[in-house]
């Protein structure tokens, strides 16, 4: 807090000076003015929250001085000091809104109090008031959120006209717009503090990023509306209206004169992705789509590009992504050979080649991916009934395929399933025990004090964990998790039983990391403690 104390007489105001110092209160500031005109300029200056001003003075009195700064700062509080004959001008000065009034000689218990009383209130109106901005950012964030929530769904599912209602601006663009698009933005967000962005500016960022692309696209005839996507928080959708018609070519230069805007302006990196034009906003989710998989082209030719959705062309690029007659002949060749190291270079060789080829897109890499799982398993179910045990589902592929962010993840992924491929069927021709389950569970069973998880069985015996985890709870009746803990504590009850190990040892050989995590496992599953549990055993 900082306090303005005015009076004309200097003995008198250093004597409050110093009886307000002495007082302990949390003062950071006290400022001294002789006269109400040198207090208005003083007010500036200090910017104080309480004013002790005495109301006969030459030049500007008291009362025509608080009049004058009310205008200035109506959140000011004030303390008149008056002697006897000046009980009228005091009476006025409370009309004026002052907090207290003092007669002369001041008594410093009546300042101090008068001080904290009026401290006290400020502190109280500053959090209401700080609660009060702070229920209308939380409630503006909730209309944002429920917006976005709303058009997401719209740009999702398509046909919510509840959605086209309730926005305003998208509303307005259904009625005065023939087409539209969607362009989705990527941005590569640094961290903040960035340059001119300070902590927690990202929705500022966003503002920024939507003030480029809107100056960029709108014209008379063309409107735009910007909202983050609700799932995917990285996703910046611009739904894009215009008043004729939508030329991709001539949409796609102005998207890169907006890239280069934002890489300019912002310095900043995007990738930019559009769909082609639909004739209802109750359509944009066509065009939604398309734009997220044009977007996806970046992992095969880089990001900080705009990328458009054109219908698929029935060239060289298409070729690319198809495996022929001779392909399906040379792979199973290699898989019977058991041919690892040549199979993995070949798809390394492919997949390099589709990526190398300009006009090549995320669509062909995913058809090539979705063939050769295909491929796999064709030749698997020569050999085994069961391919999702190596393999995995196509689902499952697709999902990894889709979170990539370089193509060399993807190849690395590929040749990873192939190399599992081969080691598997190498294991499965020379095991002797015909039952890979039992000799899962076998393996399980002498390794509980070893840190197993669902990603090390895969490794161990080249299957795939997602169908390994569904296979093992057909058969066992129970999940893999859940059998590993069961086990791990019937172990341990023996090693109670049976042993005098300290809690700590016994833990660790079965599998916990530590006594505490262990103990409060066990107490889950048994209901008592390891120590109780020993206690009773003893008896």
């Amino acid at each position: 807090m900082k306090v303005l104390l005015i009076e004309d007489e200097p003995l008198l105001r250093q004597g409050l000076v110093r009886i307000v110092e002495r007082m302990g209160l949390p003062i950071e500031e006290i400022g001294e003015a002789a006269d109400g005109r040198e207090g208005l300029r003083r007010l500036a200056e200090l910017r104080p929250d309480i004013v002790v001003t005495d109301i006969r003075m030459p030049e500007m009195n008291g009362l025509d001085f608080i009049r004058e700064a009310k205008k200035l700062d109506e959140k000011l509080e004030f303390i008149l000091v008056s002697g006897y004959e000046e009980f009228e001008f005091a009476k006025r000065g409370i009309q004026y809104g002052v907090a207290d009034y003092l007669l002369k000689p001041v008594d410093p218990d009546e300042l101090r109090g008068c001080l904290m009383r009026i401290m006290a209130k400020i502190e109280q109106d500053r959090r209401h008031s700080s609660l009060g901005e702070e229920l209308r950012q939380l409630q503006q964030k909730s209309e944002e959120t429920s917006r976005e929530r709303l058009l997401t769904k719209l740009i999702q599912q398509g046909g919510e006209s509840v959605a086209v209602e309730q926005d305003e601006k998208l509303a307005a663009m259904s009625v005065s717009c023939r087409e539209f698009a969607v362009v989705l933005i990527e941005v590569a967000l640094p961290g903040l503090p960035y340059r001119s962005f300070l902590q927690g500016d990202e929705a500022l960022l966003r503002f920024a990023i939507s003030n480029v692309i809107s100056q960029m696209l709108e014209s008379a005839e063309r409107e735009g509306t910007l909202f983050r996507h609700s799932i995917y928080d990285k996703e910046l959708v611009y739904v894009l209206g215009d008043g004729n018609s939508i030329e991709p070519a001539a949409m796609k230069r102005e998207l890169e004169e907006a890239l280069t805007g934002i890489n300019r302006y912002l310095k900043l990196e995007a990738t930019i992705g559009f769909g082609m034009p639909v004739r209802s906003v109750r359509q944009i989710h066509q065009s939604y789509q398309q734009a997220k998989q044009a977007l996806r082209d970046r992992i095969l030719h880089g990001r900080n590009q705009v990328y458009a959705m054109t219908p698929a062309p029935g060239g060289k690029g298409n070729e690319r992504s198809v495996l022929a007659e001779e392909d399906e002949r040379f792979v199973f060749r290699l898989l019977n050979d058991g041919g690892a190291e040549a199979l993995t270079k070949w798809l390394g060789r492919r997949v390099e080649a589709l990526v190398q080829y300009e006009s090549s897109s995320f669509n062909q890499l995913e058809s090539f991916c979705i063939d050769l799982h295909l491929l796999f398993r064709k030749y698997l179910l020569l050999q085994t009934s069961i391919p999702e045990w190596i393999i995995g589902e196509v689902d499952d592929m697709l999902n990894w395929l889709h979170a990539a962010e370089d193509w060399t993840e993807i190849a690395a992924k590929l040749t990873d399933m192939a190399s599992n491929m081969i080691e598997h069927l190498h294991r499965m021709r020379h095991s002797s025990n015909p039952d890979l389950m039992d000799e899962i569970k076998l393996y399980i069973d002498a390794n509980l004090h070893e840190p197993i998880s669902l990603q090390t069985i895969a490794d161990r015996f080249y299957i795939h964990p997602n169908y390994f985890s569904r296979r093992f709870k057909e058969r066992f009746k129970g999940s893999f998790v859940s059998y590993m803990t069961d086990e791990r504590i019937r172990k341990a009850e023996q090693l109670l039983k049976k042993t005098e190990l300290q809690i700590q040892e016994i833990a660790v050989m079965v599998g916990f990391p530590d006594a505490a995590y262990f103990s409060s496992v066990f107490r889950k599953s048994t209901g008592t403690t390891p120590v109780q549990y020993r206690s009773k055993a003893e008896r």
